[in-house]
């Protein structure tokens, strides 16, 4: 009887350490994923962020393929819907067609308290993600964050699908 219950326990403790091990996986994964609703925001996506599914199709948990595709772009995919996927995905690759910032530079420069870096350029973001990394990623002397604006004009873009 003792020898069961030992070995219940060395099984107890081996499962428990495989949590342990995966859950570690995960949140380093997650701290390397943006949250959808902090993108949406960043962004000024009026539609993402007033979404609700019309479709009963866009209520079913996103797909594989789509949450792979999320994670490939920085964002993480964990409790969306097909249906925010599939619009996700739609903006991200009109913005990546009009050279705005990716999700993981705007992540960065609002970490680094940089205020609407979703509507900066792609070439604008890069150009100071290169500035802060040249200052050991740091906020450059004599840049102020919250008055920071790359261009005169913040970039727009015409969601209307064409």
């Amino acid at each position: 009887m003792g020898e069961v219950d030992e070995g219940e326990r060395d099984a107890q403790a081996e499962r428990e350490e495989a949590l342990a091990r995966e859950l570690e996986a995960v949140r380093h994964r997650k701290a390397r994923l943006v949250d959808p609703l902090q993108y949406e925001m960043s962004i000024c996506d009026e539609d993402l962020t007033t979404y609700e599914p019309t479709f009963a199709w866009e209520m079913d948990e996103a797909t594989d393929a789509q949450r792979e595709a999320l994670e490939r772009w920085g964002i993480d995919p964990d409790g969306m819907g097909a249906g925010k996927a599939s619009l996700m995905l739609e903006r991200l690759a009109k913005r990546r067609d009009a050279g705005m910032a990716t999700p993981k530079q705007v992540r960065m420069l609002e970490r680094k308290g940089f205020r609407h870096p979703g509507t900066w350029t792609f070439a604008a973001a890069s150009d100071m993600m290169g500035r802060l990394a040249a200052n050991r990623w740091r906020v450059p002397t004599g840049v102020d964050p919250t008055t920071y604006e790359p261009d005169a004009e913040p970039a727009r873009l015409d969601w209307s699908t064409s």
